[in-house]
Order: structure tokens, then C-alpha cells, then sequence
């Protein structure tokens, strides 16, 4: 006696198939898949279910990113505005080659001129290569770290969970001013990443003002020197994208 497709159908739901058991449904209702053979009709369901679960993972790493563009994508860079970008050098920091390494990156910039978005290209590469990521403004990281200072296991948490990923992100480098909590929370977390995972940073303030900001020799010496060193630069010029009407400015003349 033949077993049919619906007999089948616990032990898929069991092994968490469901997916694959609809797909199978399908391709036996389907005149030209029907006649595959038993061995070919598997290799087509294996490798959509491969397909689907590298997909669903994308997603996730994506959505857990929680960048700030997520449609960002390094073949939507836009060179034909001069903002000081080296194609071959975003080219080869796209192939997350320097994730590997557990190199840095620092993207520096005036307002608008497009930092966060190509930090976001990166990121999404990133995810893409099977790498995991997360995005923060770094204003508002310390802040939750600071506000959680009084919950030790809280702020453990998160710095495991900051040290583990393989890329962390932290946009507008330079806003505000750093207290002592502000700095020790920083150094803990540049040191828990040094020789483990990249960092890549945005900055309107360039890299020779770091010191300053972080207003203590001790810590920006710690800091800049487990940051800088292992870095791939990427200083971007030009007028804030913002201004341009394809970006979303107003044309003042219409």
C-alpha cells in the first residue's frame, strides 16, 4: 500500500517541516514535479528549505541589527556626488573581510553628507555574509547603560551581549559630553571587543578631536589606542545630501 503525502504529515510537523510538508504538497499536485524521481523530488525540497531557513536567519540578523537604514545596500552607494568615497576601498570593506579579522572602521564626515547610511550598507553586508551586528547612537547606548548602573546583572547582560556580536556600530560618535560613568562604560566596552569583533564608528568630529572628547588622557589613551590603530578610515567631504532634491530637499524655485 502506496503511504500518501497526509500520512506523512506528524513525522514533518514533529521535525518542524511544516514548511517543507507544504512545499511537498505542492510539487506532488503539480503535473511537471509530480514525475520527479524520489531522489530528485528530495534534492528540490532539501534545498528549498535551505533556501527558506538562510533566508528567515537574514531577516533575523537583519531585525536584530537594528539599523537605522535597513534598506541601505553597498550597490545603492551614490559616487556620482564627490563626497571623497574610494570605490575600490568600500568594495573590498564590502566583502566583510575586515569583520573577520576583527579590524575597526571609522567613518568621518560634516552633517548630511551620507555617514550613517554607508555605516548601514556595511552592517547590511554584514548581515547578509552571515555575520551578526548591532546599531546603536552611542548617546543613547551609554545612556541606558548609565540608567541601568544600579542593576549589576543588567549591565553584565549587555556587555556579554555587546562583546559576543560580530559587528557593533556606534553612530554619532562626539555628541554630548562623557562623565566618569559615561567613560568607564565605554573603555569596558572597546576593550571587551578588542581582538574579538570589529567596531565601526560615525563621526562629524574628526579622529584628532577624540581626545578631547573624551576628556581624560588615561581613558582616550585605553580607548583610542584598542580603536584607532586596526582602523579603516573613511573621511567623506561635500554638501549634506540633504539639500539635494533627490534626497527629499525642496526645490525653493517651484
Amino acid at each position: 500500500m502506496t503511504t500518501t503525502i497526509e500520512e506523512l504529515k506528524p513525522m514533518f510537523l514533529r521535525l518542524k517541516l511544516a514548511a517543507m510538508y507544504e512545499h511537498a504538497q505542492e510539487m506532488l499536485d503539480d503535473v511537471e514535479t509530480s514525475s520527479m524521481s524520489h531522489m530528485d523530488l528530495l534534492k528540490h525540497l532539501f534545498e528549498a528549505e535551505i533556501a527558506r531557513r538562510d533566508e528567515s536567519a537574514l531577516n533575523r540578523r537583519i531585525k536584530q541589527a537594528n539599523c537605522r537604514y535597513r534598506d541601505a545596500c553597498m550597490s545603492g552607494i551614490d559616487y556620482s556626488i564627490d563626497r571623497g568615497l574610494n570605490k575600490a576601498k568600500l568594495s573590498q570593506l564590502g566583502s566583510c573581510d575586515w569583520i573577520r579579522k576583527h579590524q575597526n572602521c571609522i567613518i568621518t564626515g560634516k552633517t548630511g553628507c551620507g555617514k550613517t547610511w554607508i555605516a548601514g550598507a556595511l552592517t547590511n553586508a554584514a548581515c547578509r555574509a552571515g555575520l551578526t551586528a548591532r546599531f546603536y547612537r552611542l548617546p543613547l547606548l551609554l545612556k541606558e547603560l548609565s540608567k541601568n548602573r544600579d542593576l549589576e546583572s543588567e549591565t553584565r547582560r549587555k556587555m556579554r551581549e555587546l562583546g559576543r556580536i560580530d559587528l557593533l556600530v556606534l553612530d554619532d560618535w562626539g555628541f554630548g559630553q562623557l562623565d566618569a560613568i559615561n567613560r568607564s562604560d565605554l573603555l569596558e566596552i572597546i576593550e571587551s571587543r578588542c581582538g574579538n569583533g570589529s567596531t565601526m564608528i560615525t563621526s562629524v568630529m574628526p579622529v584628532k578631536a577624540w581626545a578631547e572628547y573624551i576628556q581624560d588622557p588615561t581613558y582616550s589613551d585605553s580607548i583610542l589606542d584598542r580603536l584607532v590603530r586596526n582602523a579603516h578610515r573613511i573621511e567623506m567631504t561635500g554638501i549634506s545630501m540633504r539639500s539635494l532634491e533627490k534626497y527629499g530637499a525642496i526645490d525653493k524655485n517651484k
